[in-house]
């Protein structure tokens, strides 16, 4: 029996009645016993629930490792006051694993089973769509059950259950931090904690929760980038970490944490199972095999390969985010004579007129179905042999190559710029559709240029950069690029660096790059705009649809 038989078979097969005797001598020590008789009655509610996704009515199953967790924070209790021995708990684990479902078990068996009058049931997801998507999964599991429908009433608008034999409410909420400690909380579920921006929600809903005898407050989540030590999927890591290492003690603490080891190999099979126990069950094999093998390829991929699918602790800021050896797998020699009278997108970056100006063109070429990145990038003469020395970068050498233009001056006179463009226009009859540009730096030449070309302004933050990113870095790996062979931009390829925010989104950063970018900035606003007018051409194949969706530009 291979691997992946061995661990569908232990999840999907195992026997009921020797994993609670598992559990009951697992947790019998101290003043701790584990309630088999609550563990069968969570056993039974959740399997006459129906399924959200999949077969209509078909019915719950858990899996081994879900049953172990949500009875080991429902079901061991203390033997003098049988109340709940955990009244924290965090799982840690990667993304399409399931957690939302251990979300609405919890909360719905609790919600219906839980006497306590008055309670309160917060459930608080990041943000407003997240939300609506828990609250939709537990009103669909309520709704396929007669006998919970007619004993709740359901405002779907305000995402608000009440029960009036309990006068208990049920919500769930975005994490704005408005109004949190105005509520009485008896349950608590914070839901992808990675995304964050503060504890707000944690301290205000954990100070409610002081109230009741037996209160908990479940929190899932996915690895943060590591980077900031405050984040609260850091600080609850960490602080599951020291409990396991003995550092101190925390009985109400349970902690459930699934991630690869450190630094191993992205295609060892036995760490994706590490990381995912849903893996061969709902957590489809294939889409992390296809994903891994591309991280293999693409710098920027591995770190969220580790962070989404291995579950570490991994900033996307390391160096050569574009991968060099597909760079130059694309490089050509062009020639703008064979693009006269064609149609072009334009990224213009003009950070610092004192230094390097970039003015990047981007063609498309329908019978080759690629596209053609062709850079023009300045600097002033007068100060070139300084900032040479400066930057320890011989721009002298990328100017006697044609790489660079040196313009007259100490700094890139607007009016020269401008007349260059128009005058290159003019020479090839370039149909120039529109001049993306950063909306914070271009000054005075944004005005110049719109007199007598469309411009389109072009933040360069992650929501913006990230969707281009994604589409650069696929039709690099697809060799979809023609890119003009030009040294100077092949040096600022190799120093880009990219950072991530909490969402996993991307984006090259300036500030974290090793050297100069800002031609490949340029390139990324113009391809941006090349794609958006071109969309009929941008279609992927099934393959690259599922491996898009994969890499986490979509839903949990």
């Amino acid at each position: 029996m291979d691997l992946k038989e061995k661990h569908v078979k232990e999840q999907t097969e195992y026997n009921l009645d020797d994993l609670i005797e598992e559990l009951k001598i697992k947790w019998d020590y101290d003043n701790f016993y584990y309630d088999e008789e609550e563990a069968r009655k969570f056993y039974k509610f959740i399997t006459k629930l129906q399924l959200d996704k999949g077969v209509k009515g078909q019915k719950i199953k858990p899996l081994k490792f879900q049953f172990i967790h949500t009875s080991e924070i429902l079901c061991v209790k203390d033997k003098n006051t049988g109340f709940r021995k955990h009244r924290e708990a965090l799982l840690d684990i990667s993304r399409k694993n399931g957690k939302g479902s251990l979300v609405s078990w919890i909360a719905v068996y609790l919600y219906f089973t839980d006497p306590t009058y008055g309670a309160e049931y917060i459930i608080v997801a990041n943000d407003i769509k997240q939300a609506t998507n828990l609250f939709n999964t537990m009103n669909l599991m309520i709704k396929g059950n007669k006998t919970l429908k007619k004993n709740v009433k359901i405002t779907e608008s305000m995402r608000i259950m009440y029960r009036k034999s309990t006068n208990s409410h049920l919500r769930v909420l975005a994490n704005d931090g408005a109004n949190l400690d105005s509520y009485a909380s008896y349950v608590v579920i914070l839901d992808e904690i990675h995304e964050y921006k503060n504890s707000n929600a944690y301290t205000k809903l954990r100070t409610g929760m002081g109230l009741w005898d037996d209160p908990l407050m479940f929190m899932t989540t996915t690895a943060s980038s590591g980077a900031d030590p405050h984040n609260l999927e850091m600080e609850m890591y960490n602080y599951a970490k020291d409990i396991e290492k003995g550092k101190f003690k925390d009985e109400a603490f349970y902690s459930a944490i699934y991630e690869a080891e450190k630094d191993c190999e992205l295609m060892d099979v036995k760490q994706w199972y590490k990381a995912n126990p849903a893996l061969s069950i709902f957590r489809k094999f294939v889409d992390i095999e296809d994903f891994m093998k591309k991280a293999s390829r693409i710098k920027s991929f591995e770190a969220k390969a580790r962070r989404l699918y291995l579950n570490q602790h991994v900033a996307l800021d390391g160096e050569n985010a574009i991968n060099l050896k597909l760079w130059r797998e694309c490089l050509q020699e062009v020639n703008l004579e064979d693009l006269k009278g064609k149609s072009c997108w334009v990224g213009l970056d003009m950070a610092f007129v004192q230094d390097i100006i970039a003015y990047v063109q981007v063609f498309y070429d329908e019978e080759k179905n690629k596209y053609i990145v062709y850079p023009h990038m300045f600097t002033p003469k007068d100060t070139l042999e300084e900032r040479s020395e400066r930057d320890k970068v011989r721009y002298d050498l990328y100017v006697d190559k044609d790489d660079l233009m040196a313009l007259n001056g100490t700094y890139v006179n607007n009016e020269e710029l401008f007349n260059y463009i128009a005058d290159m226009n003019s020479k090839y009859s370039f149909k120039t559709e529109e001049i993306a540009f950063d909306r914070w730096g271009s000054g005075d030449i944004s005005s110049r240029l719109e007199d007598h070309f469309t411009i389109f302004p072009f933040g360069q933050g992650y929501k913006s950069m990230s969707p281009t990113i994604r589409d650069f870095e696929i039709m690099l790996l697809d060799k979809r690029l023609i890119i003009a062979d030009n040294d100077l931009l092949t040096w600022m390829a190799g120093n880009v660096v990219a950072t991530e925010d909490p969402a996993g989104n991307v984006k090259y950063d300036k500030s974290k790059s090793k050297n100069k970018i800002d031609g490949i900035i340029a390139m990324l606003m113009a391809l941006a705009r090349a794609i958006f007018n071109n969309q009929s051409a941008f279609n992927h194949d099934e393959a690259t649809e599922e491996f898009l969706e994969m890499m986490g530009w979509g839903g949990d």
